[in-house]
């Protein structure tokens, strides 16, 4: 018997075995086949925070983003006391920006300044901070990784991924989650 016809049987004994669970499961046998041996993976498929670090190391490495003067002395929201003290902390914010665009497009600044900011001590809830994210979405469409949606008529404005920009996530994303697999 070959290799590959090994594999195959062992899918179909696994999707035999498991068949109960696709019934309640979004993925259908042809899928989850497909999932489990595909050669490329989407940001949807890699967990998190892998993706983010993997990212975050690639705009770092290829000098995608200019770090301003000011990153080292501004805060990252109202709720905070100081900057943060990780020193790639411009990178790691800019890459999860990125995937919350790709997961669900059609966000802008001020409900991404929402989901970056924090919870005080007495509940209340403290935005993040809107220059940073700005500047971050600026320099995301400088890299053509984002775009402006002007074709939408009720978020217009709003940032969404481009054809180039989702590309290189997916390919990140498929490094980061052939890495893991090894």
């Amino acid at each position: 018997m070959l290799e590959c016809e090994r594999q195959e049987l062992g899918l179909l004994v696994f999707i035999k075995l498991f068949n109960y669970q696709l019934k309640s499961c979004k993925y259908s046998k042809n899928n989850l086949i497909f999932l489990m041996s595909a050669p490329f993976y989407t940001v949807k498929d890699v967990p998190a925070q892998d993706f983010i670090r993997g990212y975050a190391e690639y705009l770092k490495k290829n000098n995608k983003i200019k770090i301003p003067e000011w990153a080292s002395i501004v805060k990252t929201g109202l709720g905070k006391e100081i900057s943060p003290i990780d020193q790639d902390w411009m990178y790691v914010r800019a890459a999860a920006l990125a995937r919350k665009i790709y997961v669900r497009g059609h966000w802008g600044v001020g409900n991404l300044t929402h989901m970056f900011g924090s919870v005080n001590d007495n509940g209340k809830h403290e935005s993040g901070s809107g220059k940073v994210i700005r500047y971050l979405l600026q320099q995301l469409e400088t890299i053509k990784v984002l775009k402006r949606d002007n074709k939408s008529l009720l978020k217009k404005g709003s940032r969404i991924v481009t054809k180039e920009g989702q590309q290189d996530l997916n390919r990140i994303a498929t490094q980061v989650a052939l890495a893991a697999r090894k």
